[in-house]
C-alpha cells in the first residue's frame, strides 16, 4: 500500500503540472472558455500548493486543507456549467474529475499514517537506546546524551519539504533550546552527502546523525517500508524510510513529549514541547 502511495504522489504532481500548462495553454486558444478557465483555477490550486512548500517551506498545513478544496471546487463547477451549457467539449470536464480526486486521494489517503505502531514511545517511559552514525561515520548511541535534555527529530530527507521547514523552524529556535541546555538531534536514513549538505546548510551547533540501514527505525518501530515517493531514488534517496517523529527527553533518558503524527504534513507547534522543555531545567 505504501509502494501504491509513492507512485501516487509521484503521478499527482506529473499531473498537475501538466493539468496547469494543458489548461493554461487552452485557455490562451479559446480565452472565452469558462471550461478551461475553470480547470486552470482547479490545476492552480494544485500547483501553487506545490510549489508553495518547496519554496515558502511550512511545517505544517491544516487537517483538510479547506484554504484549497474552495478554489479547486469553484474551477469544477465552471467546468461543469460550460460543459453542459455551452459546449460539447468533454475534456476539461474528465481532467477537472481527475483532478478532484486525486485531490481527495493526496488529502484523506496518501499523507495518512494513521496506522503506526506507536506503543514503544510513550511520554514517560524510558527512550530505548539506539546507535546511530555521525557525520564522521563514527557510531554515536542516544544514551551519549544523558545528562541534558535533547530534541530528537527523525526526518526523511532533504527532498521532503514539510521535513526542511520542520528543522529550519528548530534551527531558528537553536539560542532558546541552547540556553536551556539541551541538545539538537537530527536523525536520517539519507546518505551522508544528503547529511553533510544539510548541516552545512543551516549551520549550527546541532547533531547530525545517520541511521543506516534503518537499524534505530526498525528498533523503534519508525521504519517504513516504500515510505519515499517514487522517483527520489535517481536523486539518491532509498525507497525504504522513517516515520517522521519528535521526541523529548530529559536528562534522564525519559520522554517527556513525542509526536508520532498520523499524517506527514501535520508537524507539532514549537511551542507544545519548548514549553516543556523550560520546565525541564
Amino acid at each position: 500500500m505504501d509502494r501504491l502511495k509513492g507512485i501516487f504522489i509521484s503521478s499527482l504532481v506529473v499531473f498537475i503540472v501538466f493539468g496547469t500548462f494543458f489548461s493554461a495553454y487552452s485557455l490562451a486558444l479559446a480565452p472565452y472558455s469558462w471550461a478551461w478557465l475553470g480547470n486552470l483555477l482547479s490545476f492552480g490550486v494544485g500547483s501553487i500548493y506545490f510549489g508553495g512548500i518547496y519554496l515558502i517551506t511550512t511545517p505544517r498545513t491544516s487537517k483538510n486543507m479547506w484554504a484549497t478544496w474552495l478554489p479547486l471546487l469553484l474551477g469544477t463547477l465552471l467546468v461543469i456549467y460550460a460543459t453542459f451549457d455551452a459546449t460539447s467539449n468533454y475534456l476539461p470536464l474528465a481532467l477537472n474529475l481527475f483532478m478532484l480526486a486525486g485531490w481527495f486521494l493526496y488529502t484523506y489517503w496518501a499523507t495518512d499514517f494513521s496506522g503506526r505502531d506507536k506503543k514503544l514511545l510513550q511520554v514517560g517511559m524510558p527512550m530505548p537506546n539506539i546507535t546511530l552514525t555521525n557525520l564522521e561515520g563514527n557510531e554515536v548511541s542516544i544514551d551519549s546524551f544523558l545528562g541534558a535534555p535533547a530534541i530528537l527529530l527523525f526526518y526523511r530527507g532533504n527532498w521532503c519539504p514539510f521535513c526542511m521547514a520542520q528543522i529550519k523552524e528548530l534551527a531558528q529556535e537553536y539560542q532558546q533550546i541552547q540556553a536551556k541546555g539541551a541538545a539538537l538531534v537530527f536523525i536520517s536514513p539519507q546518505s551522508p552527502k544528503h547529511t553533510k549538505y544539510l548541516a552545512q546548510k543551516f549551520d549550527i551547533p546541532a547533531v547530525f546523525l545517520r541511521d543506516q540501514d534503518l537499524k534505530a527505525a526498525t528498533q523503534l518501530n519508525l521504519f517504513h517500508q516504500n515510505g519515499t515517493p517514487t522517483g527520489m531514488e535517481v536523486l539518491g534517496f532509498q525507497s525504504d524510510n522513517v516515520l517522521p517523529t519528535l521526541i523529548l527527553l530529559d536528562a534522564q533518558g525519559i520522554i517527556r513529549f513525542v509526536d508520532l503524527t498520523d499524517n506527514y504534513r501535520l508537524r507539532p507547534e514549537p511551542s507544545l514541547y519548548l514549553d516543556l522543555l523550560a520546565n525541564l531545567t
